[in-house]
């Protein structure tokens, strides 16, 4: 019988109600294909360039073209031939950062100071004055640099196209709500108040006294998780809430009204993630799907939202114990033409493309955990199962000239599982190889676990089941 074996992450915490997880496999939806749904690998990497000390901690493309990369204190321009420049050095060699420019100068923020690099002179230096006693977050709206002062719900605007010049009556307070406000961020030309709990949008003004004011009726009663969980994503946000009932849910704007896209799931893994406050969201785009990654917070894997096809996956790195961890990539930009990532523990930067399939040469291993399969209970036979891999696109020579799926089995809802059995996929040209498994046994309840670890090009379209 045909079977649906593609499909998200969504795994409850009772496994053996749904176990269903997809690690480095996205969904695919064509309601006119063989399957509506199937599962492509997701993005492997190789080296760039390295620069610094590390850990990368992140980049920014400018409008002119220009590149820069933090790693660990210091601050990088990155050419596209791959050589790099240091610029200047940052107080901080951890942390998450936010980026913004004028067009005239570039600003970086290491969550409690501000620096501005000057594009005509390349001088690079820290904003060093009492009108600005802190800096949480910067973005740029209108002519202006904007910061949110640390612990208060203030924020403060620059002088005109000058971020070293700030006045100390240029401030105003996020006020529906006297919690902290904890990210300034751009969403369609307009300012993004973040707080704790409330969020509020303010708009330009052409005031002489101050440039901004709030929007009518543009508040909103959720905040974000942290000063990091907030993206701007085609053209509005996405960001991970927190108001006075508790935190988790992920929003997506629409218009002035916030609205859930993350599923109970989601929810569970992000509520126990043992640093909340620490997570960390970027996004990117790639053969016509806009992705908005969670990483961070002492997650096992990364959090990924399809917002093409509105179904989420997880990414991973395979230590050399065997175990899931998060990714290797901290942030994610566009330059030169390439996606480029920076390595959250090491001075490397990452080039990553679906036309790669492994971490820089170690093991990109891809897991599939089916939906559960039983019939009320009742014991049954498993004589085969096929998995419909595109095949004979393994490569010429090892790694991977004969790729190999393993098959995991679970009698227990995916608490425990059998050791693997492996089948070929299909060596190069072998176009109508099919992966079968024979002889499976007998349960009450059945899960399938598959597993592959060759550098190939992997899709699953569906399979077949003979019982």
């Amino acid at each position: 019988m045909k079977i649906g074996l593609s499909g998200p992450s969504r795994s409850q915490q009772s496994l053996p109600w749904n176990a269903e997880r997809s690690i480095n496999l996205y969904p695919v939806i064509d309601e006119e294909g063989k399957e509506t749904t199937a599962l492509y690998g997701t993005p492997g990497c190789i080296q760039f360039t390295s620069f610094g000390s590390g850990p990368g901690r992140g980049g920014f493309t400018a409008a002119n073209g220009r590149c820069f990369g933090v790693s660990g204190s210091q601050v990088y321009e990155i050419i596209s031939d791959g050589t790099c420049t240091a610029r200047g050095t940052l107080d901080q060699s951890q942390g998450y950062l936010t980026f913004a420019e004028n067009g005239v100068q570039f600003a970086v923020c290491d969550g409690s100071s501000l620096y501005i690099l000057n594009y005509a002179t390349n001088v690079f230096q820290k904003v060093v004055t009492p009108s600005l006693p802190s800096a949480g977050t910067v973005t740029f709206v209108g002519g202006y640099f904007i910061v949110n002062e640390l612990s208060s719900g203030r924020f403060r605007t620059s002088g005109v196209y000058d971020g070293l010049s700030w006045d100390p009556l240029d401030f105003a307070t996020a006020e529906s709500s006297p919690d902290n406000l904890l990210r300034v961020i751009n969403i369609s030309g307009q300012l993004w108040l973040y707080g704790e709990r409330t969020t509020e949008i303010w708009g330009q003004n052409g005031s002489a006294f101050f440039p901004f004011s709030r929007v009518s009726g543009a508040d909103m009663a959720v905040g974000t998780i942290g000063s990091f969980a907030v993206e701007e994503v085609d053209n509005t946000a996405i960001w991970i809430g927190r108001d006075k009932q508790g935190s988790g849910i992920i929003y997506r704007a629409n218009g002035f009204t916030p609205q859930r896209i993350s599923n109970e799931a989601i929810e569970l893994r992000i509520q126990s993630a043992p640093a909340p406050a620490l997570l960390k969201c970027f996004s990117y785009q790639e053969q016509g799907h806009s992705f908005f990654v969670i990483t961070g917070g002492g997650m096992e894997t990364a959090i990924v939202y399809d917002i093409t096809t509105q179904q989420y996956h997880e990414r991973a790195y395979l230590n050399e114990f065997g175990v899931y961890e998060l990714p290797l990539a901290i942030d994610c930009i566009f330059a030169f033409g390439k996606h480029l990532t920076f390595d959250r523990d090491s001075n490397k930067v990452y080039e990553q493309s679906l036309n790669y399939y492994s971490d820089n040469g170690e093991e990109l291993v891809r897991d599939r955990i089916f939906t559960h399969l039983s019939d009320e209970n009742k014991r049954f036979k498993y004589n085969n199962l096929t998995i419909g891999f595109e095949a004979g696109i393994g490569n010429q020579v090892d790694p991977g000239k004969d790729p190999q799926a393993t098959l995991f089995l679970s009698n227990d809802g995916g608490k425990t599982w059998s050791g693997g059995r492996n089948v070929s996929i299909g060596m190069v040209g072998q176009y109508m190889a099919r992966a079968i498994w024979r002889r499976l046994g007998q349960a009450r309840i059945r899960t399938f676990r598959v597993r592959v670890s060759d550098p190939v090009p992997v899709r699953i379209i569906g399979g077949y089941l003979n019982t």
